[in-house]
């Protein structure tokens, strides 16, 4: 399969961000679906670098003292239906 020529900078940067969402949205339902080729290049084992595991045990910390800073999984779950479908 040849990807068409474009230029991504043609693309504004929320254009060029939503097309990375997509396309690695793409990836993971095909990982899901049983693709090996997919599940290995999400490469889902790999351990989170420091800074990152560090960031989100900060959220959860800060989650625990004020837990109305957070929003509820089904109403971010609606959120992303309505973005990506």
């Amino acid at each position: 399969m040849s990807i068409p020529e474009f230029d991504p900078t043609s693309l504004s940067v929320d254009e060029r961000l939503d097309l990375i969402d997509r396309l690695w949205l793409s990836i993971a339902t095909d990982a899901e679906r049983g693709d090996a080729h997919a599940s290995a290049a999400l490469d889902l084992n790999r351990p989170l670098e420091p800074e990152v595991l560090a960031e989100l045990k900060r959220r959860v910390e800060e989650l625990k003292r004020n837990p109305s800073s957070g929003i509820r999984w089904e109403d971010l779950r609606a959120e992303f239906r309505r973005k990506y479908g």
